[in-house]
């Protein structure tokens, strides 16, 4: 597959890319546009800037669906503008250079020395423009919303909504063609956040990886989603074993065993119990002593 457009709305694109299978977007107003993540590394982003130019001229704005690095590192070929996200820059800074080291180590690894020296002098762009709760981006005759979601997929993720045009975009929140991640994750809190972004019904959401798909794909996910929660806690409780609920896992055994992972991570360890008390230390019951008062009682009218 080869890197292409998809425009899902009137003004509204998907721009598909071969790497990470990965769904980036763009939405058009009459006065500016919002570009949607920016892809994996510098060249990525100059890449995905081109092709934007090639469909409208407009000064843009940027959006981090989250924090993860093929969603943001490419952000560097926007030269200044605003870049919109959840977290906080400092927290993208930290978190993004700990990535960097990550990946660069893993493509050189694999052998993928190109992508390893790409990304390696990618300068890292954090956010600018903080989102807390929802806020309306004015595009110029079209409002988006960018809503904070979770914690879900992340403890940092934010949705894109352009409700003239009928559009989600939902970030890793969503996933078409391979099982969502759950190294990150907050697998109980996830179904319930994808099901409060679904309440107005959109007809069309695009992944973060994946084709765009409608409002009933996206609710079949959302139940899925909500089965693996449901066999983490019941894996949890003892009711079934975790080779059980691998094998029944909607998402395949791999995804399920890294979602009981982070539950275990996120799940606090029970107390310790009370130790019970040591017959030869507890201590005689107290001695009551009494004061006897001598008083008399004057009977006279």
């Amino acid at each position: 597959m080869s890197d292409r457009w998809i425009e899902v709305a009137d003004r509204v694109w998907v721009r598909r890319l071969k790497e990470l299978d990965q769904s980036l977007g763009l939405v058009v107003g009459d006065d500016c546009c919002l570009v949607i993540d920016t892809g994996t590394s510098a060249e990525a982003g100059f890449a995905f800037a081109t092709a934007i130019r090639e469909l409208t001229d407009l000064p843009w704005q940027v959006a981090y669906t989250h924090d993860h690095f093929d969603h943001w590192f490419g952000t560097s070929a926007f030269g200044e503008s605003s870049v919109w996200a959840v977290a906080d820059g400092a927290h993208y800074v930290r978190f993004g250079d700990e990535q960097r080291r990550k990946w660069v180590a893993k493509y050189r690894l694999d052998g993928r020395e190109e992508e390893a020296r790409q990304m390696g002098a990618s300068r890292l762009v954090p956010p600018n423009c903080r989102v807390q709760g929802a806020i309306g981006l004015n595009l110029g005759g079209r409002t988006v919303v960018l809503r904070q979601v979770g914690p879900a997929h992340s403890d940092n993720d934010m949705v894109v909504e352009v409700p003239d045009a009928g559009v989600l975009f939902a970030g890793d929140l969503l996933e078409q063609g391979a099982p969502p991640s759950y190294s990150a994750a907050f697998p109980i809190e996830w179904p319930q956040a994808v099901e409060h972004l679904l309440g107005w019904r959109p007809p069309i959401v695009v992944p973060g990886h994946g084709e765009p798909g409608d409002y009933w794909w996206a609710r079949a996910q959302a139940r899925d989603l909500a089965e693996v929660a449901r066999l983490c806690a019941e894996a949890a409780q003892g009711f079934i074993t975790e080779d059980e609920a691998a094998e029944h896992s909607p998402f395949g055994p791999e995804a399920m065993r890294t979602a009981l992972a982070r539950w275990k991570e996120l799940t606090p360890p029970a107390p310790e119990p009370a130790p019970l008390p040591d017959p030869s230390r507890t201590p005689p019951p107290p001695v009551v002593v009494y004061d006897l008062i001598d008083y008399q009682i004057d009977m006279r009218p």
